[in-house]
C-alpha cells in the first residue's frame, strides 16, 4: 500500500511538473510574439483585386466584387481619391464576424478632420479586413481604391446586385461629379496629374464642407 502511494505521488509530481513546464513554454512563446516587430508594409496589403469593370457600385461610392471562392470584396470608388487626393484613414470598421446589411454604414473614410461615411454595397458576414486598414496609419487613397477594405460572405449577392450600378453607369456618374468638383475647386489642382490640392479640403469651413457632402454624398444627410 505504501509503495503504491509512493508511486502515485511520483506520477502526480511528474504530471504537475509537465503541466508547469508547458504553461511556462506557452507564456514564453506568447511574450516572443508580442516582442516580434510587425514588418507588414501597407504596399503589400494594398494589392489590386480583380478587374474594376466587374465591380458593382453603390450610391455611397462603395463597390462589391464577387470573388471566385464565393466571397465578395468591397471597397470605395474613384470619387474618394478625387476628393481626398493624398492619404486617408479607415475608421469605424465592424469586427470580423459581424453581419452587415446593404445600405448600412460599413466604414468611415477620414482625412484629417474631414470624414465621409460609406454604406455597405452588399449584405454579408465580415470574414476579413484588409490588414492595412487595421494599422491606424495614413494610407494612399489611390492605392486603397485599387485594393479592398472588407471581405464578406454574402447573403443574397445575386438579388441585392440588382440594387447596384454596373461599371459603365458608375463611371458616367463619377465623371460628371469629378467635373463638378473641378469647378468647385477651381485653381486648387496640382500640376502632377491634375490632383486636387489636399489643402483645399483642409481649408474649407464646416459650412462649405457640409455643402460638399450634400452635393457629392447626399445619402449622408440621413446618417449624420
Amino acid at each position: 500500500m505504501v509503495i503504491m502511494l509512493f508511486l502515485l505521488s511520483i506520477i502526480i509530481f511528474i504530471v504537475f511538473d509537465l503541466v508547469l513546464r508547458r504553461e511556462d513554454r506557452i507564456l514564453k512563446e506568447t511574450e516572443n510574439v508580442k516582442r516580434t516587430p510587425i514588418f507588414l508594409s501597407p504596399d503589400k496589403a494594398l494589392k489590386s483585386v480583380g478587374n474594376e469593370t466587374e465591380r458593382l457600385f453603390h450610391i455611397s461610392h462603395s463597390w462589391a466584387l464577387s470573388a471566385n471562392d464565393g466571397f465578395v470584396y468591397v471597397g470605395y470608388d474613384k470619387l474618394i481619391p478625387s476628393l481626398f487626393s493624398s492619404e486617408v484613414k479607415i475608421d469605424g470598421i465592424p469586427t470580423i464576424g459581424t453581419q452587415i446589411s446593404q445600405g448600412n454604414e460599413a466604414w468611415i473614410v477620414k482625412h484629417n478632420n474631414r470624414e465621409i461615411s460609406q454604406l455597405a454595397p452588399i449584405s454579408g458576414k465580415i470574414v476579413d479586413i484588409n490588414p492595412a486598414c487595421k494599422m491606424d496609419i495614413p494610407l494612399s487613397s489611390e492605392q486603397l481604391e485599387k485594393s479592398w477594405i472588407l471581405k464578406l460572405r454574402a447573403n443574397q449577392f445575386e438579388q441585392e446586385s440588382h440594387n447596384l450600378m454596373n461599371y459603365s453607369q458608375a463611371k458616367l456618374i463619377n465623371t460628371v461629379l469629378r467635373d463638378e468638383l473641378a469647378l468647385d475647386a477651381y485653381n486648387n489642382y496640382l500640376n502632377d496629374g491634375g490632383k486636387l490640392d489636399p489643402s483645399f479640403i483642409e481649408a474649407l469651413s464646416d459650412k462649405d464642407w457640409k455643402r460638399i457632402i450634400s452635393k457629392y454624398f447626399p445619402y449622408m444627410k440621413h446618417h449624420e
